[in-house]
């Protein structure tokens, strides 16, 4: 019998087994016993190591197609021979019969072919082992035209054009003491991010630096971003109060702001990051088809107490902080012990009255009162009468006042939160792609690497109706909602969707999605993220993730220079 390697592109599919029946020597036009085998398999090990591993890389160079991409489907039809002596007799070896890559047939496939069957006669058992190798040479299609398309590979900074359209930076902060700068960074101090989005830019026709924010050089830095025409800014949120001086944050903000007094582009600024990063935000959104009528924000004591003891006697509830990410400070709240009032402001909880709380950075869960959880949010978790708490984060989410940030939001629980959130990331008023988070082992948080990622293009049937609502209907006036009229939507931004029922259809209810938070201070690209924190950098993210970031980056590069351009013809104009 033959051995094929059925390939796609560089991958080994499958490997078949083609043994001629009665006793011939070909196993061609049906007259053969086919056995699949997986790669990796132990019965062809030697054959898989010796031609994917040793003859494989240079088998282009060897047939004279150097320039030419492998083709998407192909066979190699070995025959066996044989080889060195060992003991008790002589060893396999194998040797290629033919290639075939004209119109490679799909084996699951062709028992229906030449009569009156098509497709839909295929039992399902072939047609679920087809489409594994069909979808297989779609993607592979895609990631060679995505090295096509981007070219080569980029690990470190372009050069700027000869006659660059825009001066731009992107701004960096490096967390004094801390390893690699922060957990967001690898070992050269970067973000491995801050490459690729700078490159997106150049490749778009603007200059662009990386350049860092120190807080103690803070005059000579003023001095440095005057030149520039627009700033990236890439720093997490929270990072600026960390060992350094008091107001740092304060004086950062003040900066980006006097720039953008001057005319200058700020991504995102810092009016932005509050008006629409901060989850009262949803409270502002409340009104439109992805809003939640009944959500609510507290920015004092008194407000939060009796807020908090209303809505947690009605239904379930999250409180969400404004600061921190990764859901740290988002608490799902149960009522422990009690029935629910039939209506909202029925009834009032006493401080006396038990709950259950899980936080979603990591789904640990607490029992308290109620008057511990509020004291734990106003005061912390060494504050009188706040009981024993597990969290590793210190609660006083009200601490500061507005002006700092200090904020609650209290929304309805929506339990379809365990099917997984659906991220829509934009490039200002572009949708990028769709991502569905669903959260692992039974959890209810997808964030902090505790999800499965999926993801979908713009368009798709999963997230048409959600897409349609959003795009066509809340976008456009989303910024008034905000109250930032007169800034450009961010520019990498996200919108996290949570699935709640909706209206009743045959056979059930139709699935509905409310906004759950924006994102827009510094959302990584999860492409990239997997070599954040350690050792590595971004020369060792993967080839295909990495050219699937830069389609983000190059158009987050591409809708830069295109808000540059409109501000230039906006002062023309006037």
């Amino acid at each position: 019998g033959e051995v094929r390697m059925l390939m796609v592109g560089d991958i080994l599919q499958c490997i078949i087994h083609k043994k001629p029946e009665s006793g011939g020597l070909s196993a061609v036009g049906g007259q053969a016993a086919y056995t699949y085998f997986k790669p990796g398999c132990v019965e062809y090990a030697d054959l898989e190591a010796k031609f994917i591993g040793q003859d494989l890389p240079s088998l282009k160079k060897a047939l004279g197609i150097d320039n030419e991409p492998l083709p998407l489907l192909w066979t190699a039809d070995f025959i066996p021979k044989d080889g060195k002596p060992i003991l008790g007799g002589v060893s396999t070896e194998f040797v290629v019969g033919e290639f075939n890559c004209s119109c490679v047939g799909i084996s699951k496939l062709q028992a229906v072919c030449g009569g009156e069957k098509t497709l839909a006669d295929v039992p399902d058992a072939d047609y679920y082992e087809s489409i594994k190798l069909t979808d297989l040479m779609g993607t592979t299609a895609v990631r060679m035209l995505l090295q096509k398309k981007q070219g080569p590979r980029y690990n470190t900074l372009l050069p700027a054009p000869a006659d660059p359209k825009f001066k731009t930076a992107v701004i960096e902060f490096v967390i004094p003491g801390a390893k690699n700068g922060g957990s967001d960074k690898g070992p050269d101090g970067h973000r491995v991010d801050s490459i690729p989005i700078a490159n997106g830019l150049i490749k778009a026709g603007a200059s662009c630096d990386l350049i860092r924010y120190e807080f103690d050089k803070h005059e000579e830095f003023t001095a440095t971003v005057e030149s520039y025409d627009a700033l990236l800014v890439r720093i997490n949120p929270g990072q600026l109060s960390q060992g350094t001086t008091p107001g740092t944050q304060e004086r950062f903000d003040t900066l980006m702001n006097a720039m953008l007094a001057k005319g200058k582009l700020v991504w995102s600024s810092p009016a932005v990051q509050t008006q629409m990063g901060a989850k009262d935000a949803l409270v502002k959104i409340s009104g439109t088809s992805c809003g939640l009528v009944d959500t609510f924000a507290y920015y004092e004591k008194a407000s939060l107490e009796e807020g908090f003891k209303k809505t947690m006697a009605f239904q379930p509830r999250v409180i969400k902080q404004n600061r921190g990410s990764a859901g740290e400070g988002i608490w799902l709240c149960w009522l422990e012990g009690k029935d629910y009032c039939a209506n909202f402001g029925d009834a009032s909880l006493d401080d006396d009255d038990k709950i259950k709380l899980m936080e979603m950075n990591d789904n640990h869960v607490e029992y308290h009162t109620v008057k511990e959880f509020l004291t734990f949010c106003v005061d912390g978790p060494d504050a009188p009468g706040a009981g024993t708490w597990a969290s590793s984060f210190p609660g006083k989410y009200l601490e500061g006042g507005v002006a700092q940030g200090g904020q609650l939001v209290d929304q309805r629980f929506l339990p379809r939160i365990a099917e997984g959130e659906v991220r829509m990331l934009m490039v200002g008023d572009i949708l990028q792609c769709i991502i569905h988070k669903k959260p692992e082992s039974g959890g209810l948080s997808a964030v902090g690497g505790q999800a499965a990622y999926t993801y979908f293009k713009p368009g798709c049937v999963e997230y048409a109706d959600l897409e349609a609502k959003f795009i066509g209907q809340d976008l456009p006036s989303l910024k008034k909602a905000l109250g930032i009229d007169n800034e450009p939507l961010p520019l990498l931004w996200t919108a996290d969707f949570i699935p709640k029922d909706g209206k009743p259809i045959l056979g059930g209810v139709s699935t509905e999605f409310v906004v759950g938070e924006f994102n827009c201070s510094c959302v990584g690209i999860s492409k990239l993220q997997a070599v954040c924190g350690g050792e590595k950098t971004l020369a060792d993210v993967p080839d295909e993730d990495y050219y699937e970031a830069c389609l983000l980056t190059d158009l987050m590069g591409l809708k830069a220079v295109q808000y540059l351009d409109a501000r230039d013809l906006g002062r023309k104009l006037n």
